[in-house]
Parts: structure tokens; C-alpha cells; sequence
């Protein structure tokens, strides 16, 4: 499926494979990162998620290691074997032996790996013929010398040993001509010089009539002429010509290896597919790392969850700036499926937005996403936006003209299969027309059942949202003391804009704005004032929740320590007992023998004392022999040691203590499920309502003269 090039701006999505490409090797790799497309299915993606995780199970591995050679770009190569009478120069042919021999080198590590990386084996299960193109290149390519080699043919190896005899002979000349014109006195500083490959000696002017050869040129000053040794020209005559017939030689050689390797063209092609294909898998594992990026699973069904998402260009800036990246919760689903974020300027409304609609094509390419692991995601056939001020001057458009113009594209290709992503929906003209054309273009969209994620400051998309099912308001939160954004999204209730407030906090008189609120129909102001209160109570709610989360997660710790001590002192204590029944077995064994000691004292002999010992011993013999498990002596067992007894008070602070645990336990354990006519709060709200209705997540409330709509887990028994 086609990536909307517009979406692809308005999200930066290009921007993101620009910085992956720099993770790869080859040139065409860099090309296909910069280029990424969306994958046709969601089956097709899995898999690739798959192999992608074994990949990266490779890397993070200390006995593995996967190879990461360089794709050579033979796009050169693959068109003159393309021609019929196209004839492959050296370059050309380096590059095809790399190209096989990094192939050979992943097929290597595939074969030896198959059992700890199937889908890898898998993936280079296709590639053959491998060893016989490495066969025909071998045969006439030195790997060494990176040259044809002299046996490659029988003619070329006649001719370069010509080569090497002649050159050695204009050498062995010149090097006497050299010593003798040197000793003469006739050479210029510099002595000798090269030209078209041919020594020359550099011989200054004045005696140039005194050396014998051809004077081939002079300097521009005349000073110095380059003088050819007599001994030497009919020699270099025969390297020139030496030099044609082995370049003769060579054509033939790659004539021959090119006609081979023409055959095995597709085979080539495939090599090169899959070593950019590895070479794209390792840049989007690096690349991942960069920004802490994960494997979500993937649903078959449409929902998302998102555990911490974040931009990863904004966490990528912030990561290099030593910054914090505040992750947003996403979830939707069918019965969730238009998000509504509200609240004021500058306050994360599009960021967020630009972050569902970045990580959906992100995971969508099948690159890692910036989430918690645990994540899920869903796939939608296309993914639209309209973000920001995209006027056209060529066509004369006008912000709201061009919007317009996008709002007509969505019309005709929005379904149930398509995600949207709308910032500032219905601005562009006046805020009460443009408000209500908003409102019907939303009726539309939601009718296709879409999944939208929208921005907005109009109150009457707001109440809309409320009034349908599968709609749910949202907002960024405010800290409404200080009046600043704290860049978390809460869903469940509207924002306000907090003009007035802010602009009470910028300095503006008290009497312009209420000027400026006579202007304001009274129930706009109610239900900003009233939008503004919620805000508040919730992020009362959230201190107060979080101090409970803290004392919950104290409480647990409590209890594991005390659990621990538990296991401590009852294998202290069965210690004790076995250590206290061995001796007391020892005592009462001693004082037998004592008093059988005292009753024979006064016997002359110890027959009787003896014979009274050994029918004690026989005695516990046969009760030792007659049980089942008979206690074994343990020479190792210490005397126990007794701990101090703690203050009174000590002990009253710890019952005090666990009692403390056990109420909060009690607070944090699991309650009853919310009915149709139950009496409840929305939390951190004094007045009690009555439960009108449930929609599966929703519920609609009557507080007072007041009906609202929210979802469950925002509302509480009261």
C-alpha cells in the first residue's frame, strides 16, 4: 500500500528513515531506508517482526555473531550483462566477487545457525549457485592482488612475462645512464621525471646536445629538458606495444567471464536483495537503540495499547540534551475509536497527536516503536493527516481552502480500516460556521467507524464527543496553580482552553477580562468554568493517587519483609527444637549412666556395671532400628542464641504498623462492578450522581441538572 505524501510530511516521517539510513553500509540500503513503504498486510508484517527479533536475539548475544558485509551496488555490472555485447571491466567484476563473498559469508553463518536462527536460515534458504559464481570469478581473478591473474590465459601470461623482461632492461639503462650523466655534472635537481610511463632524465638545458636520446620536452622556462636515453627508445616502443596486446588479453578474459556470469544474472540479483536486506534489518536495530525502540505485538482485532509512548525525534533531541521525554497512555479500540484531546495552547495536544500518527507508520515500515514492551498495535490500510498551516501559493489556496480540500479527500477514502489524524479541526474560518461544518464532517467521518485521534478547541465537538458511544474526550493536563502544561494526556473528560486564567497570569487587568467575559455567552463560561474545575479535582485526584500508589507499594514491601523474617524464624526456631531434643536426649542417656555409675560404686569389679551399660545400649539399639526415620546425630547444631526482648512500646509501634498495611490493602482490594441506578461520583468530585447508562466503557451520570458522559473507570461507589 501507497504512504499519503502529505501524511508523510506533516509527521516527519521521512525524517525518521533519513536518520535510520545513516545505519546502513551500502548505498542502495541507504536508498530503500530512505524510502520506506508501508508493508502490504498485517500477516507480512508479523512475520518480518519476527525475523527482526531473532536478529536482534543475535546481537545481544556473546556466542553469536551475525556477519554484516557490505552490499556492493552492481546495478553497473547487472546492466552490462544485461547487453548482449557488454563486456564487464575489473571494477565491475571486485564488486560482484564482494557481493559473493559477503553472500557466502551470511549463508555460512545461516547453515551453522539453523537451529538457534530458523527464520534467518529461512530468509537465505533461496540462495544457490553461490559456489559455482565464485567459481567462474576465482578462476581468473587474483584474491590477493585484487588483478586478472597472469594464468588466466595462456597468450596473457606470455605477454606480461614480456612485460617484466623488457621493463626490466629500460630500467637497468637508465639506471646507468642516470650515474653516468649524474657524474658528468649534466642532470638537474630533481635528476629524473616520468612521462606517458616513460623514465626521463631531467637534464639541464646547457648540455642538452651533450646527452644522447630524444629530447621528449622542456620546461616552461626553458631551464631543464626531459631527455629519453638513446639506449631506451626502441625499448619503450616495445612496452607500448607489449602494453596493447595485454590490454588485448584482458578484453578477451572478460569477454569470456562476462558471457558466464551473464547466466547466472538473476542469481546475482538475488544476492544483492538479500544482503540490502540485511543490511536494512541491522540499521533498524541499531537505529532502535538510539531511542529505546521495541517489538510491539501485533492484534488481528482493532485495538491499540500503548504503554509510554513517545516521539522519538523529540526523544532523540531531548536524549542528546539530557532531558526528560514525558510518555503519553494510548488506548482504542472499537468502542473507543475517536480520541478528542482538548485543552490550551502550547500544552501537548499535537505533539501527542504526531505521536499516535509517527509510531502507527513507524510500526506499520516495521520499525522498532518508541513504547513500553507489553504494547499493542493494530493495522489500518491507510493512515491520513492534517496537521498544521499547509497553505498552497502555487494553486492559490488559503489555509482553510486547503483544508477544506483534505476534508473532501477524507470524505471519499475514509473506512473502517483508515486512522486519522486531525489537529486544530474546524479552525481555519469563523470559529461559529466553521465550528458547525466541523461538527458535520466528525458525524461523517464516525459514521465509517474510522479511528481518529483529534485536536480541538470548539465546546460543540466537545459535547458530541460526550454524546456518542464510541467517542471519548480527552485532555492535556494543567497545573492550574502555577498555569502551566505538564504535557500528560488524560482521557476521560474535556479541557479547557484556561484563556482567561492565562492570560490573568500574563498580567492582563481584571477589568479587561471581565469586559471581555459580558462578551462570552454565559453557558460558554459555565461550561469552560465548569471543564476547569474537573481539571482541577482530577489533578487533585492524581496527587492523591499517587500518594496512595506509594503507600500501597510501601505496605507490599512491608509484608514481603515480614514474610521473610517469618521464613527466618521458623527455621530458626525448628533449629532450636532439634538442637534442644538432641541435648536433652544427651542428658537423659548421662544421667543413666550416672546413676548406674552410683548404684555399682562399691563393687570391686565392673562386670556388673558393664553388663548394666550394655543392656541400656541394646535397649535404645532396638528403639533406633524399630523407627521409620530415626533421628541422625547432627554434630554441627550450635547452641541457639537467644535475642533481646524489645520495649513494649516497640512492639505496640509495630502492631500499629501492620494494622496500617492491612487498611491499605483493604482500600487497594478489588470492588463491586458499577450498575445502572447505583449511586457514584465522578472521582475527586463532592456532589453524587445517579448511573443512567452503560455502553460497554461508558457511562453516562446525572449530577444535579447535569448529565455526564465518561468512562467507567473514572467513576466510583459513593
Amino acid at each position: 500500500m501507497q504512504l499519503d505524501q502529505q501524511t508523510k510530511e506533516d509527521l516527519e516521517f521521512d525524517s525518521i528513515c533519513e536518520l535510520m539510513s545513516k545505519f546502513c553500509k551500502s548505498t542502495k540500503a541507504k536508498e530503500l531506508a530512505t524510502n520506506l513503504k508501508f508493508f502490504s498486510d498485517a500477516n507480512t508484517l508479523k512475520k518480518e517482526f519476527e525475523l527482526l527479533k531473532e536478529i536482534q536475539y543475535i546481537h545481544q548475544s556473546e556466542s553469536l555473531n551475525l556477519p554484516h558485509p557490505n552490499s556492493e551496488d552492481i546495478d553497473g555490472a547487472l546492466k552490462l550483462l544485461r547487453v548482449e555485447n557488454g563486456v564487464l571491466i575489473l571494477d565491475e567484476l571486485l564488486k560482484i566477487f564482494a557481493l559473493c563473498l559477503g553472500t557466502k559469508e551470511l549463508l555460512k553463518f545461516s547453515n551453522a545457525n539453523r537451529v538457534e536462527a530458523p527464520l534467518i536460515f529461512e530468509a537465505c534458504s533461496h540462495i544457490n549457485s553461490i559456489d559455482e559464481v565464485l567459481a567462474v570469478i576465482i578462476e581468473v581473478l587474483d584474491e590477493k592482488k585484487f588483478d586478472i591473474k597472469d594464468k588466466a590465459s595462456k597468450e596473457l601470461y606470455e605477454v606480461r612475462n614480456q612485460l617484466r623482461s623488457n621493463k626490466k632492461a629500460i630500467n637497468k639503462n637508465f639506471e646507468k645512464a642516470l650515474i653516468h650523466y649524474r657524474n658528468e655534472g649534466f642532470l638537474g635537481e630533481t635528476e629524473e621525471t616520468h612521462l606517458d610511463n616513460r623514465r626521463l632524465l631531467t637534464v639541464t638545458s646547457t648540455y642538452k646536445k651533450r646527452v644522447k636520446g630524444r629530447i621528449v620536452g622542456i620546461s616552461s622556462k626553458g631551464v631543464v629538458s626531459y631527455i629519453e636515453p638513446e639506449s631506451n627508445i626502441q625499448l619503450n616502443r616495445n612496452q607500448e606495444q607489449l602494453n596493447i596486446q595485454e590490454k588485448h588479453e584482458l578484453y578477451l578474459i572478460f569477454e569470456k567471464i562476462t558471457i558466464e556470469l551473464r547466466s547466472q544474472r538473476h542469481n546475482l540479483k538475488a544476492f544483492q536483495r538479500l544482503l540490502v536486506r540485511f543490511d536494512v534489518y541491522n540499521a533498524k536495530i541499531r537505529f532502535a537503540d538510539v531511542y529505546e525502540g521495541i517489538i510491539p505485538k501485533v492484534n488481528s482485532h482493532r485495538k491499540l495499547y500503548w504503554e509510554n509512548a513517545t516521539h522519538p525525534l523529540l526523544k532523540i533531541k531531548n536524549t542528546e540534551l539530557e532531558l526528560e521525554t514525558i510518555g503519553q497512555n494510548i488506548e482504542m479500540d472499537d468502542e473507543t475509536r475517536f480520541l478528542v484531546i482538548s485543552g490550551p495552547n502550547a500544552g501537548g495536544k499535537s505533539i501527542t497527536l504526531k505521536t499516535v500518527g509517527l509510531i502507527q507508520m513507524m510500526f506499520q515500515s516495521g520499525l522498532f516503536l518508541p513504547l513500553n514492551s507489553g504494547s499493542q498495535c493494530c493495522w489500518f490500510d491507510n493512515v491520513y493527516s492534517d496537521i498544521g498551516d499547509n497553505q498552497s501559493i502555487e494553486n492559490q489556496l488559503s489555509t482553510y481552502s486547503y483544508r477544506i480540500n483534505r476534508m473532501k479527500f477524507f470524505l471519499g477514502a475514509a473506512n473502517e480500516n483508515t486512522m486519522l489524524l486531525l489537529d486544530e479541526f474546524g479552525s481555519g474560518s469563523d470559529p461559529e460556521l466553521g465550528g458547525a461544518l466541523a461538527e458535520v464532517f466528525y458525524e461523517e467521518l464516525y459514521a465509517r467507524k474510522t479511528f481518529a485521534v483529534i485536536t480541538t478547541h470548539y465546546t460543540n465537538i466537545k459535547i458530541l464527543t460526550a454524546s456518542l458511544p464510541n467517542a471519548v474526550n480527552a485532555c492535556m493536563l494543567f497545573d492550574t496553580k502555577n498555569l502551566k502544561p505538564l504535557y500528560e494526556l488524560s482521557v476521560g473528560q474535556p479541557g479547557s482552553s484556561f484563556t482567561f486564567e492565562v492570560a490573568q497570569h500574563n498580567g492582563i487587568t481584571t477589568d479587561l477580562l471581565d469586559k471581555a467575559k459580558t462578551k462570552v455567552s454565559e453557558s460558554k463560561i459555565k461550561i469552560d468554568e465548569l471543564t476547569t474545575e474537573l481539571q482541577k479535582e482530577k489533578s487533585r485526584f492524581k496527587k492523591i493517587n499517587n500518594e496512595q500508589n506509594i503507600a500501597k507499594y510501601e505496605a507490599r514491601g512491608k509484608i514481603t519483609q515480614y514474610d521473610k523474617k517469618l521464613i527466618a524464624l521458623t527455621t530458626k526456631q525448628s533449629t532450636q527444637i532439634q538442637y534442644f531434643e538432641q541435648q536433652n536426649k544427651f542428658v537423659n542417656m548421662g544421667k543413666k549412666i550416672y546413676d548406674l555409675i552410683g548404684k555399682h560404686k562399691k563393687n570391686k569389679s565392673n562386670k556388673t556395671l558393664y553388663e548394666a551399660v550394655k543392656k541400656i545400649v541394646e535397649i535404645e539399639k532396638s528403639k533406633l532400628l524399630a523407627q521409620d526415620k530415626p533421628v541422625v546425630f547432627n554434630k554441627n547444631l550450635e547452641a541457639p542464641k537467644l535475642t533481646k526482648v524489645k520495649p513494649e512500646i516497640e512492639q505496640v509501634q509495630q502492631l500499629q504498623q501492620v494494622e496500617k498495611e492491612l487498611i491499605i490493602e483493604k482500600e487497594t482490594a478489588p470492588k463491586k462492578p458499577i450498575l445502572v441506578g447505583d449511586k457514584v461520583r465522578i472521582k475527586n468530585q463532592a456532589k453524587p450522581g445517579e448511573v443512567l447508562e452503560i455502553k460497554g466503557k461508558k457511562v453516562s451520570v446525572i449530577v444535579g441538572n447535569f448529565t455526564f458522559n465518561t468512562i467507567l473507570k473514572e467513576v466510583e461507589h459513593f
